[in-house]
């Protein structure tokens, strides 16, 4: 059993015997651990400590840099809340108030910042010494200073990460990515309008979105507390929800579904689809509202059969005597080592593997479910295709072609419920496509059909089935100067030789780009990305697959699970690389390390520098190669 699943499972038990546990979740964890209950109590100690009687020394500290109005901002506390606003100005105003009981750990909590033109980094640094937490009478006026943080940056700018220990997170109007968590305390924001990732272990969380910005991640945790996510009435999204021991509750008319080893989960679409939510919970309840706009409630779609319920419930996995026991240890050695009162470098680590701990149970989850619906859907494509697409017997198809004259730049959407698309960029003046429909059975091919629309030179293509059965595939032709919307739910999504506004979107299925330019955004849920001899910008990002990228880029941003990112550009490329791993595996290139954002983050200069690309991954490997 790997370290990492022990961790997972460990912080997972201590969640839920801090909590009391969950019903289906604590089945078959009926452990003794002394003092796992210490480890949450360590650190629940907030503002309120103050001598009651009123004798606290404060200071105050207020600053102004300025910030681009998309600059990044990152900020690290231990023990306080911050709040965060916006307003019309490229600065970043950065009010603090710190509270003690005396002098001296008052002047020991310094407020270090760190500003350039684009980015700000602000932190909270305390003395290298034993840090003791306590709610005791006699000892808690000897407690860390607390700092409170009133911060407001430029609307559109990056929250690149707002890390808090104790303390609660709230979030007002910020239209641009939004990254945050906290241990101890609650997460609260609003407003939102881009790509935005919360979590907290020991408190409620909940977000509201005034817009869902197409093709980007939402990701909404909590381990013990509840999650609420409000979104426009009319969103257009795919949502996942799960929980161990809570319930899940929506405005939208999404089925939910028991299960054996997860207790809850939701899987469904919204509208057209679009941004992808998604949402899980330890020992809390999800609930998905819909905004008081006065705006028509989306489409529901169901996306999790009553044959993935089914699945969940066949699966006896029982973790063994053996795994067990190394749980128990994992979680004594982690309950003791708060107890000794570690070095706060220490500490620190501690507090971060809690917050990564949660991604991982939340993670763990979705494997099963995830594999659960591979393995049904390639089921019922054999039932239907044969495993062998030449091999015909026992399948039913129909096909049908058309074509659309026409001129300057064509824009193109394509839209699948469950299928591949391929697309091909040609020298004609002409859109055309070829529908191949699937079916187990001659009605299910029937009951496919197939909406075109033509405004100008724009062509839209949709598939479409009333009981979302079969399957349709897209063979297209494209002018080579196109701007092409390419989606399914499922299934591959390929595109050669063509130029221009350029967005392929799919559920689990591959994404394939060849010999094009222009801007590209390249989104799958779980499947693997590749994109070769492309020119221009690039915007990739897989929930787990590997990332390859290959072409003169001059804007990238990718992104990844848990797969790794290989990028080879020609060899005389001058940009700057920005990733939150520590290490670069370098093949052909001149590189030198530069000065990074933040300590989350790691900067390398390629050739002399310039455009930053980013590039993330959780757990994959990072590859430059030269061309």
């Amino acid at each position: 059993m790997s370290s990492k699943t022990l961790i997972t499972l460990t912080v997972l038990v201590v969640a839920l015997v801090t909590a009391g546990g969950g019903r289906s979740a604590a089945r078959g964890f009926a452990l003794d651990v002394v003092g796992l209950d210490e480890l949450q109590n360590k650190q629940v100690v907030g503002p309120d400590y103050i001598d009651q009687r009123g004798n606290e020394v404060r200071e105050e500290f207020h600053q102004t840099y300025p910030l681009a109005a998309d600059g990044r901002v990152s900020l690290e506390n231990l023990n306080g809340p911050v709040r965060i606003t916006v307003s019309d100005r490229n600065e970043v105003q950065v009010n603090a108030i710190k509270r003690a009981s005396k002098q001296e750990r008052l002047n020991e909590a310094k407020i270090e910042v760190s500003a350039t033109s684009d980015s700000i980094r602000i932190r909270t640094e305390y003395p290298d010494r034993d840090l003791t937490f306590t709610n005791e009478d006699r000892g808690r006026y000897d407690n860390p200073a607390v700092v409170e943080y009133s911060i407001v940056v430029p609307r559109k700018a990056r929250l690149e990460s707002v890390d808090l220990i104790n303390g609660s997170l709230d979030i007002d109007g910020v239209e641009g990515d939004v990254k945050g968590s906290s241990v101890n305390g609650r997460v609260v924001a609003h407003g939102l309008m881009g790509e935005a990732k919360l979590n907290t272990v020991n408190g409620n969380l909940e977000a509201t979105f005034a817009q869902l910005a197409e093709a980007r991640a939402l990701s909404l945790g909590s381990v013990n507390g509840t999650v609420v996510v409000v979104i426009p009435s009319d969103a257009n999204a795919v949502v996942k929800a799960e929980t161990i021991s809570g319930a899940i509750v929506n405005d939208f008319g999404l089925s939910v579904e028991d299960g054996d080893y997860v207790g809850h989960s939701l899987y469904g679409q919204l509208g057209s689809g679009g941004a992808r939510i998604k949402l899980a919970n330890v020992s809390g309840g999800i609930t998905i509202k819909r905004a008081q706009d006065g705006r028509p409630l989306s489409a529901a779609t169901n996306l999790l059969s009553q044959k993935d319920k089914d699945k969940n419930k066949d699966k006896n996995k029982v973790y063994s005597a053996g795994d067990i026991e190394s749980i128990k240890e994992q979680a004594r050695e982690l309950a003791e080592k708060v107890r000794r009162e570690v070095e706060p470098e220490a500490r620190r680590e501690v507090q971060r593997a809690l917050r990564e701990s949660q991604r991982e149970i939340q993670q763990a989850q979705r494997e099963v479910q995830r594999e659960t619906r591979r393995q049904i859907r390639e089921q019922m494509r054999n039932r239907g295709r044969g495993t062998n697409r030449v091999h015909t017997e026992g399948r039913f198809t129909d096909r049908e072609s058309k074509s659309f004259p026409v001129s300057g730049t064509a824009n193109v959407n394509l839209v699948t419920y469950d299928g591949e698309i391929s697309v091909h960029g040609w020298d004609k003046s002409e859109v055309m496509y070829t529908a191949v429909k699937h079916g187990n059975e001659e009605q299910q091919v029937k009951a496919i059909r197939i909406e075109t629309e033509q405004q100008g030179s724009s062509i839209s293509v949709i598939a479409k089935s009333d009981g979302q059965e079969g399957s349709v595939d897209f063979d297209v032709f494209v002018p080579r100067n196109a701007n092409v919307h390419l989606s399914s739910d499922d299934g591959r999504l390929s595109l050669q030789g063509v130029a221009g506004e350029l967005t392929l979107r799919t559920g689990d299925g591959s994404i394939e780009v060849a010999d094009s330019r222009g801007q590209l955004q390249a989104n799958t849920g779980d499947g693997d990305i590749h994109v070769a001899n492309f020119d221009g910008q690039a915007d990739a990002r897989s929930g787990d697959g590997s990332i390859t990228l290959d072409g003169k880029f001059t804007g990238l941003n990718a992104r990844t699970g848990d797969g790794s990112i290989s990028l080879s550009v020609p060899q005389d490329s001058n940009f700057t690389i920005e990733t939150n791993t520590e290490e670069l595996n370098n093949e052909g290139l001149t590189i030198s390390e530069d000065v990074a954002p933040s300590k989350r983050a790691k900067r390398w200069k390629v050739g002399r520098g310039g455009n930053v690309f980013v590039l993330g991954t959780g757990e994959g490997s990072i590859v430059l190669k030269a061309r």
